[in-house]
């Protein structure tokens, strides 16, 4: 690695090639390798006046360009007057176009502060309008407490009494005052009619196969068999268990 130290045969072996009381090198101390903050504060003082050459050599840059303008502006000799203005006027139509542009630039610009003035105007304007209102909302409300206190009365406990408000009344209707016609359900009807159903309770049991209606009506028949006959024998062994119980009481 080049930023270590060499072993002690290496440089014993570079001093023994080079030799002793050597001539000096071409050794500067702004070519050494030092970081970067050494070399900042070493090469402070050339930075600084190249720096200030640099800026010297701009303005007699611009020195020059404003002298050779102005020696431009003037009339040449052996020059007509048609020309020089036709000269002039083309070494001037840059600065004339940009102050065209800044001139509409800037009334734009008043134009827009002028728009923002009324927007905020109107604004400023409707927020005092609303303040207003919610004021005169809340100063009718006071007046209205304010008189209800007033015709408040005590009883002869010292407790306040409250006048009774009056409410709207409600609108009184009585029961079955008008008769609704029972809904109409014309297509179930004709779908009873197409499948041969006739009783009141076919709307269940609309386009189910004939079949399928008598298996459904012997289950449910037998169903409900089982069900009273359980409820029976329930109520049997209620009335049984309590006969023996006022029994041995006796």
């Amino acid at each position: 690695m080049p930023h270590k130290r060499a072993k002690r045969s290496v440089r014993e072996k570079n001093t023994k090639d080079t030799g002793f009381n050597n001539a000096p090198s071409g050794y500067r101390i702004d070519r050494e390798e030092l970081p970067k903050g050494a070399m900042r504060i070493l090469m402070g003082g050339q930075i600084q006046a190249d720096y200030r050459d640099k800026k010297n050599k701009r303005k007699r840059d611009a020195d020059d360009a404003n002298e050779k303008e102005k020696a431009d502006l003037k009339i040449r000799p052996e020059e007509r007057l048609k020309d020089y203005n036709r000269r002039i006027d083309n070494k001037m139509r840059k600065d004339i176009n940009s102050t065209i542009k800044s001139h509409s630039s800037e009334k734009t610009a008043k134009q827009m502060n002028k728009k923002m003035q009324d927007e905020d105007a109107k604004r400023k304007e409707k927020a005092e309008k609303k303040a207003k209102t919610k004021s005169d909302k809340l100063e009718k409300k006071r007046e209205e407490e304010t008189v209800t206190a007033a015709g408040s009365q005590s009883d002869s406990d010292g407790e306040t009494i409250q006048p009774p408000r009056d409410f709207a009344g409600a609108e009184r209707v009585r029961l079955n005052d008008v008769a609704q016609a029972p809904p109409s359900l014309p297509r179930m009807n004709r779908q009873a009619k197409r499948f041969g159903v006739e009783d009141s309770n076919a709307g269940s049991r609309v386009g189910t196969p004939l079949m399928r209606q008598l298996e459904l009506e012997k289950e449910r028949a037998r169903v409900i068999s089982l069900y009273r006959a359980q409820k029976g024998k329930r109520l049997e062994n209620w009335v049984s268990s309590k006969e023996e119980a006022e029994a041995q009481v006796e």
